[in-house]
């Protein structure tokens, strides 16, 4: 089954990171008009057959399947008058199948069948477009384009693209699409055959392509079906959407792990991961395994923009898809802050994001003066994930974070001086039996004092040979929370919290390795909505 590049790409970013409705899903791309699956529907001779200008159809489809295969077709006139569906589509079979044999083209030159490379950063033609060279010049091609990004009454066109721009589309590639020549032969002329009557196309048609390109991401594997929902798999869907980014990320001469510790909202394609520091220089939080093989380094400046700058040459045309910036690893502002500041007017300058964020921990924010945070807002800092876990002192100990309550209270105090903005994560669970009581009401006390904009509920969730794990199941009077019973934390913890406007999210994905949640939402917390929120919980 062949779905275009563009297309893709359209519906991957519909379902990246998402749950989704499977009605909706349908409705979504049907909307839309996936055009590249059109040519599929095994009703089009009925469509046919219900024109009132059968004729216009014929020779429409001649001259489209004439640009398909770069040939003139020798048609008779007098046969086309009242030839079939059925007798037409026989009779040009062998046409296109012998034309599509001749094609050996081994360089780009004048009739040879080319594309648009898949990582162009051309903004005349869309990557994936499809043509024949009509003209060679010195390194340029005009191409004459069959298939081209947009709805079915866009018009072909023929523009000048560098041969840089371009790769041959082999035979074996249509091949691979279709099977064998006369799969070929049967998309073009049914894609030529719908082109030619868009006026008669219904939303019967682009239910099918809606439902058939479903089909196709679960085969793919780019979507799992749980229930009436359709589940998102980041990273295959990633290493379509950003595939030099993706195979930049396995670089271990650049990076020190491929997933490279981050929050799932910097995990996207338009947001570059860079690495500041390795590992962690705490390590000692008694749930995380994450850092367990990683040496905590820190980058000098110079290692810092030579590793920018290989990552820049990596990434090639992606770069100018980059918005968002996270300079990892566990705790970045720990790093002295004339260092920190170097850094972040390096990235400022090579990619002016929108946004740069990075992990942090208490004592590292403590560390810092006001003055000094600030001017690491000014250069670009505008968005910290700090891991609180929890509120109580208690739980804090047993977990062995190397703060409390008051200190987080006040370090909180000084990013919203600063003017940084804070996500922040918490783990229901945590602590086990024993301590939930004291793990509720120090997290309440602790979040009706501190300033957040994102507050996101981690349950903990620890490998199995993590020392948090090893201590608890060794406790007689405690044990970890079962599913229902973090549930029942979780609504106490939102039932007890003031609203604020703040956006609370719990995700049911594995977030990260010490971590995982048995439900789902994603709400700001305002009093218009807390009653219908804590309602609609349990459901």
């Amino acid at each position: 089954m062949f779905v275009s590049y563009k297309e893709l790409l359209w519906m991957l970013r519909q379902v990246y990171g998402q749950r989704v409705n499977r009605e909706k899903l349908i409705r979504k791309f049907t909307n839309h008009g996936i055009s590249s699956l059109l040519p599929y529907f095994d009703g089009i001779e009925l469509i046919f057959y219900k024109s009132s200008d059968k004729l216009g159809v014929v020779k429409n489809v001649l001259s489209s399947l004439e640009v398909r295969i770069n040939h003139e077709i020798n048609f008779p006139h007098d046969s086309i008058m009242d030839i079939s569906f059925r007798d037409f589509e026989k009779n040009l079979f062998p046409i296109l199948i012998q034309s599509i044999k001749l094609e050996k083209f081994s360089t780009l030159e004048k009739g040879a069948r080319v594309s648009v490379r898949l990582d162009s950063g051309a903004s005349y033609a869309q990557p994936g477009s499809e043509g024949f060279i009509t003209e060679k010049f010195h390194d340029v091609s005009k191409v004459r384009f069959y298939s081209s990004a947009g709805r079915y009454g866009i018009d072909i066109f023929s523009t000048e693209v560098p041969d840089e721009e371009l790769q041959l589309l082999k035979v074996d590639n249509l091949l691979d699409r279709h099977h064998d020549l006369s799969g070929i032969a049967q998309y073009f002329f049914n894609d030529s055959m719908l082109r030619a009557m868009r006026s008669s196309i219904d939303s019967s048609v682009y239910s099918f392509a809606a439902n058939l390109a479903i089909n196709f991401l679960v085969d793919e594997g780019f979507i799992k079906i749980e229930g009436d929902e359709f589940i998102s798999e980041p990273n295959r869907i990633f290493s379509v959407l950003a595939p030099k980014l993706d195979e930049t990320y396995r670089d271990a001469s650049l990076f020190s792990s491929h997933s490279l510790s981050s929050p799932p909202s910097e995990r996207k394609p338009h947001v570059l991961r860079l690495e500041l520091t390795t590992g962690c220089d705490y390590n000692r939080c008694t749930f995380c395994s994450e850092y367990t093989d990683f040496e905590p380094v820190t980058k000098s400046f110079d290692e810092f923009r030579q590793h920018v700058d290989s990552v820049v040459g990596s990434i090639g045309s992606e770069k100018s898809k980059i918005q968002r910036v996270f300079i990892g690893s566990g705790n970045s502002l720990g790093v002295d802050s004339e260092l920190l500041l170097e850094a972040l007017d390096y990235v400022r300058g090579i990619f002016n994001p929108r946004r740069i964020s990075l992990y942090g921990r208490t004592a590292s924010i403590l560390e810092k003066s006001v003055d000094e945070l600030k001017r690491l807002k000014d250069a670009g800092f505008s968005l910290i994930y700090w891991g609180l876990e929890s509120g109580s002192d208690e739980v804090l100990s047993y977990i062995c974070k190397d703060c409390t309550r008051k200190e987080m209270i006040e370090a909180s105090k000084m990013l919203v001086e600063a003017g940084i903005e804070t996500s922040a994560m918490l783990m229901p669970g945590v602590g086990g039996l024993r301590l939930s009581e004291e793990h509720v009401t120090g997290t309440l006390e602790l979040l009706h004092n501190i300033d957040l904009k994102y507050l996101t509920l981690l349950s903990i969730n620890p490998c199995e040979n993590s020392l948090y794990a090893r201590n608890i199941n060794s406790e007689r009077d405690n044990r970890p929370l079962t599913p229902d019973e973090v549930n029942t934390q979780v609504y106490r913890l939102l039932e007890g919290l003031s609203p604020s406007g703040l956006q609370i999210a719990m995700f049911t994905e594995e977030v990260d390795q010490a971590s995982s949640n048995t439900m789902r939402f994603n709400y700001q917390f305002t009093e218009a909505n807390k009653e219908l929120f804590l309602r609609d919980f349990w459901k």
